[in-house]
């Protein structure tokens, strides 16, 4: 009786630790991020997610697009804000207010959809938490005004995810942390 060997399975990462590292840190000293920004930009989901995404979908130069999406994304978030804030034409599609960093250069259009699709779970519950805030300030909610249905929208994203299985956008961002992550770094 010859016995059976038994494998292991080496999983070999898409987006490694130090492919984060190098455009975090590349990216943050662009922006002249203090120790204190960089360190909140290394640990949080939602730049990981935007930088693993042309890497983890296989895209063409996966770098130049990790660190051209992650500069739009901190460009939304810093003090440029105001350029990137919710208007009435970005009410179609959760998605459409992600189109400035849904360029992708070859790859996995499932994949690359997948993780779009993290993000606007993620930019939609912000909108959610955010309604009484937006109101006292005057500012468009899609979800306030009307434009988006949260439970619909939810539910519709939330399916697109889970029929796409990818493991290692699994590690980076699981689908029930990103509801609960916070857009801004």
């Amino acid at each position: 009786m010859v016995a059976e060997k038994e494998r292991t399975q080496v999983r070999t990462r898409l987006f490694t630790d130090e492919n984060w590292a190098e455009i975090s840190s590349a990216v943050a000293a662009a922006f002249r991020m203090n120790e204190e920004e960089a360190a909140r930009l290394r640990e949080g989901r939602i730049g990981r997610l935007i930088a693993a995404i042309p890497f983890l979908a296989g895209c063409d130069e996966a770098e130049r697009t990790a660190v051209a999406h992650l500069g739009t994304y901190l460009l939304s978030i810093k003090e440029t804000k105001p350029y990137f804030n919710a208007h009435r034409g970005d009410g179609a599609s959760p998605l459409e207010r992600l189109r400035l960093i849904s360029d992708f250069k070859g790859g996995d259009q499932r994949i690359i959809g997948r993780g779009m699709c993290l993000l606007a779970l993620n930019m939609v519950s912000d909108y959610k938490r955010d309604i009484e805030e937006d109101e006292r300030l005057g500012k468009y909610n899609p979800i306030a005004a009307g434009d988006w249905n949260f439970e619909a929208t939810v539910e519709d994203l939330e399916w697109k995810i889970v029929t796409v299985p990818c493991e290692e956008m699994d590690d980076i961002a699981p689908i029930g942390a990103i509801p609960l992550s916070f857009w801004v770094i």
